[in-house]
């Protein structure tokens, strides 16, 4: 590592560099030898058994409710897909055959571009994102998937369905284009998923298992009467009952399994530890979960199996672990059966399953948005119990501390703080971030418990939420909205105001609105008007692709395990995929996202009014003529728009513009409403699409050359905000618009050195600047705790580098796994400097 003697580094860092494999405190051998196989593995490889069976019931069960089709799928897998237990595993349970990380295949979602789509991995083989596709699974994909999927999965229907416009803003004008590629001027993310991201209600099966909820299915079967309820509520409720009976057949077989490798191992440790598995997996999830270990194994079962249902945007985040965990774990330790100490390993292990689960849709432009083969399944901890009162407890100190000595990139734990969150639990938080792995991110209950009450949710309710995905929140048993969203290139929406509708990157392609040659704009206003038009209307298509989505889903895609954890659900006796009809009583909010280029477009638009208007230092020709030449023979003209006045440095007039921006869009969402008192919501949350959609985003009038990365989530341009993190978080509060209930969640990265929180002093300036975030009513903040040298020096030596762990937007992922494109955009972040 090249570092100054007197460098201060990260533990992450200093790991690294001495060579250690545990950053801060202990972990078990075991743990150790598990992590090293499951690195030593290599890049994640496409799984393909539950994709077979799944196909292989679908065949069989062709005009059957859909519901009910999944749900034999789900047995049928549970009945079929190979059963591995490895040496050394504790809490068991996989959907592949090898000890390394494997991405699960939905052929239901994106079937028909699955040739192509394996076709790009096989000819990516070697870069740092692409996922192995061997011969047999290319055979497999082409011979069996395909042939039966192609033209019968949700992604190529929903291209169809689109009106021409909105089909060509998404994926452009080739005819062939069947969702292998997207434009990047708006993305629409309900191909790459089932769901956007979910938290089930896990609680729910550790307290009933599947025996209390087959229960309740059956009589609610039972009291079925009227004939339609008989032709529409029926088949949700027999398949509710079926999914209950496949999640306990996949564990029995578990049970089986174990069973059989005691009784022929000769290790007298691993003998017992093998019939304890086998104890465990025989009771839970059909029982209740009595102990800490069975808790652990029922949630994990929960977890893989809603894996095997569907494809969860981020995957499937596990709710509020030190709540419902917390009885089985209090009862454990005053007992005498467990120790915080033996709990850290069982977390461990579970963290170690979890990581080998990776994102792998067929659609290359899927890949581009997910850099570093992201996952984000949030651990929530913190927060306030339903009453108001401050829920950390003991178990919340665990989960911390279980995170800290792996060099690996999960869990994604993330705390929620509140303005009377102790002191204790802030400092715990704070010494964890400054470990340097991005983790714990912060969501705000100042922000969210206010936003769930303006939506509808009485407090009590409220309090209760789970951070889920990247920045976001749900309500498990409230909320309804599964239907993923589409995304707005805000930078791609300043070039179609300044070049009539026309992207330059597309040869000139007509995109947005014809508003004008801007060099006829006499004021700043019109080329606002123009800038609030292209948004307007790129919002419209977001808004087309959500509405064609909801409209689709309920014939191509059902989710039985998660609507079964759901309260709605089974009132109604509903999937949640028919979320667009609507559930009474329920929050169902879709979003609109922004991808990148929040402050790329604002600060063009600051730059135009300060130099074109106000200080006509520039004219429209000067400034238009080096952007289409991308500044080439302009470079005076390029460092006086880098120098222009830029969002996040306490300029109110430049931070406005962020606020016009976000009221309008709002504006419009509340003026065309969903049915039933529903909103559109805006966030921004561009994971890493902010890196594609700049590379089809050309010269932009703050000074950022064509192809560059876009600005990230709703923070300032990279390396622009320089007044330090008070000023810059007192600008976003000004840019965000909070007057209205549809603003939800923006994305907040935040970068610092290790020497600028090193010691007691520097934890308790993060503290402190904690503090200002959450009074100023921010959502979501984040932090990467990394010097730039270290990241300088993983680029040219990342064999050094292997399990150099980075914050990208909600997720964590090896910085050797990231495209260089995405290195460079982490390395150009700010480096902000508290006082």
């Amino acid at each position: 590592m090249s570092q100054a003697a007197d460098a201060v580094l990260s533990s992450q860092e200093r790991a690294i560099l001495e060579g250690r494999k545990v950053l801060h405190g202990t972990a078990s051998e075991r743990v150790l030898r598990l992590l090293d196989t499951i690195r030593a593995y290599g890049p994640p490889r496409v799984t393909l058994d539950r994709a077979i069976y799944f196909t292989e019931s679908f065949k069989a069960t062709e005009g059957q409710p859909l519901v009910w089709r999944w749900a034999k799928a789900l047995q049928h897998i549970a009945a079929n897909i190979p059963v591995t237990i490895f040496d050394d595993e504790l809490i068991v349970g996989r959907p592949n055959t090898w000890l390394g990380r494997y991405s699960l295949v939905y052929p239901e979602l994106d079937g028909t571009i699955m040739k192509a789509g394996a076709e790009a991995f096989i000819a990516a083989k070697g870069a740092p994102d692409a996922i192995t596709v061997t011969d047999e699974d290319k055979r497999i994909i082409d011979e069996v998937l395909f042939p039966y999927w192609d033209g019968k999965d949700f992604c190529r229907n929903f291209i169809k369905a689109l009106p021409p416009d909105s089909r060509h803003i998404t994926f452009g004008s080739d005819p062939d284009n069947v969702g292998v590629m997207q434009t990047f001027v708006v993305v629409s993310t309900s191909t790459m998923r089932h769901s956007q991201n979910w938290v089930p209600d896990f609680g729910k099966m550790l307290t009933r298992g599947c025996k209390g909820l087959r229960a309740e299915a059956l009589a609610r079967l039972e009291a079925l009467e009227h004939p339609r309820d008989l032709a529409l509520r029926k088949p949700f409720y027999e398949a509710a009952i079926i999914t209950c009976d496949a999640l306990s057949l996949f564990a029995r077989r578990y049970a089986e399994r174990a069973a059989e490798m005691a009784a022929q191992t000769v290790n007298p440790q691993r003998r017992k530890e093998l019939e304890e598995i086998a104890a465990i997996c025989a009771w839970v999830p059909e029982n209740p979960a009595r102990t800490f270990r069975e808790a652990i194994q029922a949630q994990w079962f929960t977890q893989l199996f809603a894996r095997l249902e569907e494809l969860v945007g981020g995957q499937v985040n596990v709710g509020r672990m030190d709540q419902y965990l917390y009885p089985t774990y209090k009862k454990d330790l005053e007992e005498g059966r467990i120790t915080p100490e033996a709990a850290q390993e069982l977390f461990q292990c579970l963290w170690l399953n979890t990581m080998q689960s990776t994102e792998s849709q067929m659609s290359p432009a899927a890949a581009k948005g997910r850099q570093g083969f992201s996952h984000h399944e949030t651990v929530t901890i913190g927060g306030q119990t339903p009453d108001g009162f401050d829920a950390t407890n003991e178990l919340s100190y665990v989960l911390l501390e279980s995170t800290r000595p792996l060099r690996t990139s999960y869990p994604e734990l993330g705390a929620r703080i509140h303005a009377n969150t102790p002191e204790r639990f802030l400092h715990a938080v704070a010494e964890v971030i400054k470990d340097g792995k991005g983790s714990p991110k912060l969501l705000n209950d100042e922000f969210m418990v206010p936003w769930f009450m303006g939506n509808g949710v009485e407090r009590r309710e409220a309090l209760d939420y789970a951070i889920s995905g990247c920045s976001e929140s749900r309500l498990p048993n409230r909320e309804t909205g599964k239907t993923g969203n589409s995304m707005v290139n805000y930078g791609a929406i300043m070039e179609m105001a300044l070049r009539d509708g026309r992207i330059k990157f597309y040869n000139d392609e007509q995109f947005g609105l014809r508003t004008g040659d801007p060099r006829g704009f006499a004021t700043f206003d019109e080329v606002w008007n123009a800038y609030r038009l292209q948004l307007e209307n790129v919002v419209k298509h977001c808004m087309i692709h959500v509405y064609t989505a909801l409209a689709l889903k309920p014939k191509y895609i059902a989710a039985p395990l998660t609507s079964l954890l759901h309260d709605l659900a089974m009132e109604q006796g509903r999937d949640l995929h028919t979320h667009g009809e609507y559930f009474p009583g329920a929050l169902d909010a879709s979003c609109i996202d922004g991808m990148g280029g929040f402050a790329t477009a604002i600060d063009s638009l600051a730059a135009i009014k300060h130099l074109i208007y106000d200080t006509k230092r520039l004219s429209w020709d000067q400034l238009l003529d080096a952007m289409e030449r991308n500044w080439e023979g302009s470079e005076a003209i390029r460092q006086i728009c880098l120098h222009a006045p830029k969002y996040g440095n306490g300029i109110e007039w430049v931070d406005a513009i962020g606020y016009r921006i976000q009221r309008t869009i709002m504006e419009y969402a509340r003026s065309h409403p969903k049915p039933h008192g529903q909103s559109f919501n805006l966030r921004l949350i561009p994971i890493t699409f902010h890196v594609p959609a700049g590379m089809v985003t050309m010269a932009t009038p703050n000074g950022r050359p064509a192809g560059e990365y876009l600005s990230d989530g709703i923070v300032p341009s990279h390396g622009m905000d320089t007044k330090g993190p008070t000023v810059t978080l007192e600008s976003i509060a000004r840019a965000t618009c909070h007057i209205y209930r549809e603003h939800r969640e923006d994305l907040l990265n935040m970068k610092m050195s290790p020497a600028n929180v090193a010691g007691e002093a520097g934890t308790r300036r993060l503290m402190q600047l904690i503090r200002v975030w959450s009074s100023q009513k921010h959502a979501h903040i984040q932090f990467n705790i990394i010097n730039r040298e270290s990241l300088l020096d993983a680029q040219k030596h990342p064999e050094k580098y292997r399990d150099l762990v980075v914050r990208i937007a909600g997720y964590c992922a090896y910085f050797v796994d990231l495209t260089p494109a995405q290195q460079a955009e982490i390395i150009a972040r700010t480096e902000e400097q508290m006082g």
